[in-house]
């Protein structure tokens, strides 16, 4: 939430200047110039309603944003709202041309919106919110930002559900650092302790979800702000046409080749810790839950990564007898890609073909040759990273890769690697417990059947190279099923 409202700040921001501008003394002036320059793209009747403006003071801009000229614009009888007020930030001019952006504010909302179904009821509330900021109107960005809260509060009520949600405090960093001349690294890193949300519907019940704190940590590497600055520009000047004129359709696709790869990484984790989710069939909870993202850009080979894992899951006493208990994992990972997408290529077809003085950009043969661009040879490939499970009694590890056609549901590969500690554990477990469980005699035997194709992988550990082809023959370890030879 904070990282969209600073995003948001810098958003409006970046229209204060289009170019890097020395330290001037505080002036009327100059606080009209900021003024006209924000509100550049805003309709006339809201420019002259005070959506935005700009004062100056003695030794800074007081920049003010009052929402409720936008509701009073778009009033329709069916939103009432209470609490609304301005919001005011403090702009100080530095002799390098930044601007240190200063804020401290609060949130009191609530609200009603009359649907069809029933009338929905809404409150936002926060405490107190403090922004502390160097803005460099060169970079349209942050070099540096401190956003912090305390105790944000949402609910919404409608005839059928009710959704409440709560964070204690939170503490957002955001930074931004010239790579070169046209290329920028951004980071953000945060913490948002003592999180609470509580759903109730005719459907699901009564649901209530918790955590101690969530880290947050998203960085992007090489980001190609002068072009995408030049793009978002050109796009908002023309946004009040129907359409393209030919010299603005080629500097967009100038813009879109060039842009690429927009950027060179960009990852997000975001870690919970001590969760628990309450349901009527009780407590589940884990000391830990992560979630992740990775991409390398819009490139030729697209590399989009994502995953999740969690520690010490605990499901509700008496939930599972004792024996399924005992094969609960203390740690379980699922990480996999989506590999060798070719973005770029169907960028670069679209720049190359799309009409953009036109309603229709595209023929549709040169829309379903995009989607062909991006799969090369109609493949997609999938890319297991670490898909794993660990406990007392068991560590198994996946890796490797299945190549899928979307195409062709019958087509596909795989090639992928098994490999697993503690085996004997795991079987002698399955034994001692097969009196109550049947089903792990079973499982017990063909554990000990997979052994036997097993090859050593060292340090007391088993693998199996799992081998399918198209053909759908199946290798172990390079030698086919019995059955199949």
């Amino acid at each position: 939430m904070m990282r969209k409202q600073i995003l948001m700040a810098s958003a409006a921001l970046a229209l204060v200047s289009a170019s890097p501008a020395l330290a001037q003394e505080i002036s009327p002036s100059e606080a009209e110039s900021i003024q006209q320059r924000l509100t550049r793209y805003l309709p006339q009747d809201m420019i002259d309603a005070g959506l935005i403006t700009v004062k100056a003071a003695t030794s800074f801009y007081e920049l003010r944003f009052d929402p409720k000229v936008l509701l009073d614009k778009t009033k329709s009888g069916m939103v009432k709202l209470e609490g609304l007020k301005p919001m005011t930030a403090y702009l100080r001019p530095s002799a390098d041309g930044t601007y240190r952006i200063e804020a401290n504010d609060s949130f009191d909302i609530k609200g009603d919106v009359d649907l069809p179904e029933g009338r929905n009821s809404f409150s936002y509330v926060i405490d107190s919110m403090k922004l502390d900021g160097v803005y460099d109107p060169e970079i349209l960005y942050f070099t540096s930002a401190d956003w912090v809260t305390r105790k944000i509060a949402f609910s919404s009520t409608s005839p059928k559900d009710s959704v409440t949600a709560s964070f204690g405090e939170t503490a957002m960093h955001v930074s931004a650092e010239k790579k070169d001349a046209s290329t920028l690294d951004i980071s953000s890193t945060g913490v948002m302790k003592a999180f609470a949300e509580t759903i109730t519907s005719d459907q699901s019940g009564r649901v209530e979800i918790g955590a101690d704190k969530l880290d947050i940590d998203v960085s992007m590497d090489g980001a190609r702000y002068k072009v995408m600055q030049d793009l978002v520009f050109l796009v908002l000047d023309n946004l009040h046409k129907q359409r393209l004129e030919a010299s603005e359709a080629a500097r967009l696709k100038e813009l879109l080749r060039a842009a690429l790869p927009v950027f060179d990484n960009l990852t997000e984790t975001i870690r919970a810790s001590n969760v628990t989710v309450g349901t009527d069939k009780g407590t589940f909870g884990a000391e830990a839950v992560d979630y992740n993202v990775a991409m390398n850009g819009i490139a030729h080979s697209t590399r989009f990564g994502f995953g999740f894992g969690v520690e010490k899951p605990k499901p509700p006493a008496g939930l599972l007898p004792a024996a399924y208990e005992g094969l609960l994992p203390e740690r379980a990972t699922f990480r996999m890609a989506v590999a060798d997408l070719d973005l770029a290529g169907a960028v670069k077809y679209l720049a190359d073909h799309a009409d953009f003085t036109k309603p229709k950009l595209l023929t549709d043969e040169e829309e379903k040759e995009i989607g062909r661009i991006v799969l090369p040879g109609g493949a997609m490939t999938l890319e297991f990273e670490d898909v794993s499970a660990a406990s007392p009694i068991y560590d198994v590890h996946l890796t490797g890769k299945m190549t899928v056609y979307p195409d062709d549901k019958e087509r596909h590969s795989a090639d992928v690697t098994i490999t697993m500690r503690d085996f004997d554990k795991t079987v002698t477990y399955l034994q001692k417990n097969a009196g109550a469980v049947p089903e792990f005699a079973q499982a017990s035997f063909g554990l000990l059947m997979m052994k036997g194709l097993a090859r050593d992988a060292g340090n007391g550990a088993q693998a199996w190279d799992l081998t399918v082809g198209e053909d759908g023959k199946v290798l172990i370890n390079g030698r086919p099923l019995p059955f199949q030879q």
